[in-house]
């Protein structure tokens, strides 16, 4: 018998009722040379009846002049390696739903922290000023900051203008532009992403990517090479020579910003015992004069009510003893004339005489609005 084998062409094969579908199979790909498992990679479908190998012609009910239909068998579901038919679907498009965060782009964020101010974020313009921190900042926004004490909690160690370094720059040599850029981050032929200011001595430019210092005497900023390469220019631009703790980076990162942190920190507890030992020290300072004037007046009062009494005894060994009413009066008259400040020799009713007069004040009513009705002639 003979079987008609289709793919894109039609192949006939001649078997016999005995004949299985996998020697079929085999003489197809025998016949087209393709060098495959047949048996694996081939599927031999007969009117849309998928054949299987161990079954012979007469099992499948194939007669003479059939027709068979060729096809590739399929591996791994979808064809993309794996399969998801395991999963459900509000799984797979939770992945999809959930927004993930956006990532700046590291370069750009050191770009932003070299050339904008960290508390307005505008452009940087001198005057310019820098933190214990190394964060830039314009000078004017520091100061609005301060005076409408709105100085974010993350910059809460900047308490005043002593707290920050007015900075020394240097604009950077651009071509095609013969200013610097301002507060809206334009220049005149120049890139918004290009920096404003630059080492005076080796001319990298301060946009984050080399390390840059502050010395705190001078505000001079400059580059890191500098100092290991140029360290005599770097003296004549300073007018001597620097030591390790008066250099500052810029925009500092990591362990080193947690040192800065710690340091900060360290110094303003310092400045806030030696405060408060200062206030503790005054506070002594007046009770020691309130004691010294109390027992003053006291010795005053006691004099007084002797003379007064007219009591000596003359040879006696007992000192004498003012009448304890006395004694009373003349300390309440002492701390009375402390507490109002008055002249030596004034009472409070004289003292107050000077600046108000015995007279009552009117009382103003609806009928003595007028001129006339208040005693007063035009």
């Amino acid at each position: 018998m003979q079987l008609f084998v289709r793919d894109s062409q039609t192949l006939v094969l001649d078997a016999c009722e005995q004949t299985t579908i996998a020697e079929v199979k085999a003489a197809y790909a025998a016949r087209k040379a393709y060098g495959i498992d047949a048996e694996q990679a081939l599927v031999l479908l007969h009117h849309s009846r998928q054949l299987q190998d161990n079954a012979t012609l007469a099992e499948a009910a194939l007669y003479d002049g059939a027709t068979l239909s060729v096809c590739s068998r399929l591996r791994g579901g979808g064809g993309d390696g794996g399969s998801t038919g395991a999963e459900s679907r509000s799984c797979y498009l939770e992945m999809y739903a959930q927004r993930k965060p956006d990532k700046v782009n590291p370069l750009e964020e050191l770009l932003a922290r070299s050339t904008r101010c960290r508390l307005s974020g505008e452009r940087l313009a001198p005057p310019c000023v820098a933190d214990e921190l190394g964060s830039l900042f314009n000078k004017e926004a520091v100061v609005h900051a301060l005076l409408n004490k709105t100085m974010p909690a993350a910059l809460s160690h900047i308490t005043s203008l002593k707290a920050v370094v007015n900075l020394k720059l240097e604009p950077a040599h651009k071509a095609g532009s013969s200013s610097s850029n301002g507060k809206n981050g334009k220049a005149n032929g120049s890139s918004s992403d290009a920096a404003d200011f630059q080492c005076p001595v080796t001319g990298l430019e301060l946009n984050g990517r080399f390390q840059f210092v502050i010395h705190r005497p001078t505000g001079q900023v400059l580059s890191e090479r500098a100092l290991r390469e140029a360290p005599a220019a770097v003296e004549e631009l300073l007018g001597g020579k620097w030591a390790a703790d008066d250099l500052v980076s810029v925009n500092p990162q990591g362990e080193e910003l947690e040192k800065r942190q710690q340091v900060v920190a360290a110094a303003a507890a310092a400045e806030r015992a030696k405060k408060k030992a200062k206030k503790a020290g005054k506070e002594k300072e007046r009770e020691k004069a309130a004691a010294a004037a109390t027992g003053d007046a006291g010795g005053g009062a006691g004099a007084v009510a002797d003379a007064a009494d007219g009591v000596a005894a003359v040879g006696s060994k007992r000192p004498p003893v003012a009448p304890p009413a006395a004694a009373a009066a003349a300390a309440d008259g002492a701390a009375a004339a402390k507490k109002l400040k008055l002249p030596a020799g004034a009472t409070p009713e004289v003292y107050a005489s000077i600046f108000s007069t015995g007279k009552p004040k009117m009382k103003e009513t609806y009928c003595c609005r007028s001129a006339s009705g208040r005693g007063l002639g035009m």
